[in-house]
């Protein structure tokens, strides 16, 4: 496999941790990375091997979102180029489709890129290399019933890349091949490996965040915490490949307002406390009032007759009754935080998502600030609930917000006891 390597040291060079990932012999690697680390270009360089090889390849790259796809299948187009501009390979050869979703095919060679919450687009495929990016955050049954089969036939290779997100599926895997378990292969891969990131931010970021979110987010090491609120099983057991297309009313929407450093998150779910499914969410930060509430309007206008319900407490208000202004035709309610209605309003999304009450896709930033979510009992003795340093709650909120709203499936129970006895009043 050196020599291989060696064949891209025109247009790139890897560092030690993605030159160990690229000559470990494993049908499955498993790769636990700290951010900047480089895995896109460690991936990408392992699928342009395959494109450079005689015997015909058919790659797939996927990851939670399709634009996180892209952004592996874009590196590899790139690096491929390059090959191609240093006379390597032949520029006619390659040939890139955009749509309904990327691929590319270079002679003999296939990449596509697809996302991963896609399960029935996936089925009946097969592929000699997938790469599945952020693999921690694509729920465990498309991994094992969708993407593993695919290489049933062909003898293929599997790459699972991420950080940590818990210990979830992912760090299964990785423990599979910490124990050299079923030919899995694993690695963890800290961000100092990388020579493009400076010891000196490193440092700086140590002292900015919590130590278990540096060591998730830059040790790659995996972590769970007995103040966390959200299990992680719990919320690997909201997630599905794919929701119904046309969600049935009624539904309620979730509305935590920001300004500067935190963000403005809405989300959108339907259903019941017992069976709701979340259908969008939308998060941006930087944006003045006016603009906030106009993007914000646009997405309730969506959902004709939903119950909102937006968090009022300090510059939340006047959000809040801006919103009401622009659309009096919906009900708007506010929710003021404080020492007990926001356990109150946390408790109970953790009533549905323990319960598996909850259903939505593949959401990184999601599962991320649900696995950061933490309570902390103060000095004062009340609880806290909030992310951990380092890490944002807003999208946490937001669905709390939501989910606050949800009625309850109404199911009456007769109980049968004595004969009842009437006393002669009307």
């Amino acid at each position: 496999m050196k020599n291989d390597i060696d064949k891209l040291l025109p247009i790139w060079k890897p560092h030690d941790g993605q030159r160990a990932y690229l000559e470990a012999d494993a049908k499955y690697k498993v790769l636990a990375c700290g951010r900047r680390w480089g895995k896109t270009d460690a991936c990408a360089a392992s699928i342009l091997l395959g494109l450079m090889e005689g015997k015909p390849t058919n790659s797939l790259i996927v990851a939670p979102t399709l634009d996180q796809a892209k952004l592996l299948f874009e590196r590899v187009r790139e690096m491929l180029t390059m090959t191609a501009d240093k006379g390597l390979l032949n520029h006619e050869e390659i040939k890139v489709r955009a749509s309904p979703y990327p691929s590319l095919t270079y002679g003999p060679h296939r990449l596509r890129a697809r996302s991963g919450h896609l399960a029935r687009a996936l089925r009946g495929n097969e592929a000699t290399h997938i790469v599945v990016d952020e693999a921690a955050f694509v729920p465990e049954e498309v991994i094992t019933e969708v993407v593993m089969p695919m290489l049933a036939t062909t003898d293929g290779t599997l790459t699972l890349i991420s950080t940590p997100c818990g210990r979830n599926h992912f760090y299964r895997f990785y423990q599979m091949g910490a124990n050299g378990e079923n030919g899995f292969w694993s690695r963890t891969a800290p961000t100092s490996e990388s020579p493009f990131v400076r010891p000196s931010f490193l440092e700086i970021q140590r002292e900015l965040i919590s130590e278990r979110a540096y060591l998730t987010e830059y040790e790659a090491q995996f972590m769970d915490s007995a103040g966390r609120v959200f299990r992680s099983e719990d919320i690997e057991n909201c997630l599905v490949p794919k929701l119904p297309r046309d969600p049935a009313p009624e539904f309620f929407i979730g509305i935590d307002w920001a300004r500067y450093t935190d963000f403005t998150t809405v989300a959108v779910i339907c259903g019941t406390r017992q069976q709701a499914m979340l259908i969008e969410t939308d998060r941006f930060n930087r944006m003045n009032w006016v603009d906030q509430i106009e993007r914000v309007a646009n997405l309730v206008l969506k959902y004709p007759a939903a119950y909102v319900l937006c968090d009022a407490t300090g510059i939340g208000d006047l959000a809040t009754e801006a919103l009401r202004t622009r659309l009096p035709q919906f009900r708007v309610g506010e929710f003021l935080f404080g020492a007990a209605t926001k356990p109150a309003l946390v408790n109970g999304l953790v009533w549905v998502i323990e319960r598996g009450g909850l259903k939505m896709t593949p959401n990184p930033v999601l599962q991320k600030e649900l696995e950061h979510f933490e309570s902390t009992t103060v000095s004062s003795g009340y609880t806290k609930f909030e992310g951990q340093s380092g890490y944002h709650d807003d999208m946490v909120i937001a669905l709390a917000l939501a989910t606050h709203q949800l009625p309850t499936d109404y199911r009456p129970k007769i109980a049968l006891g004595q004969e009842r006895k009437f006393d002669g009043a009307a």
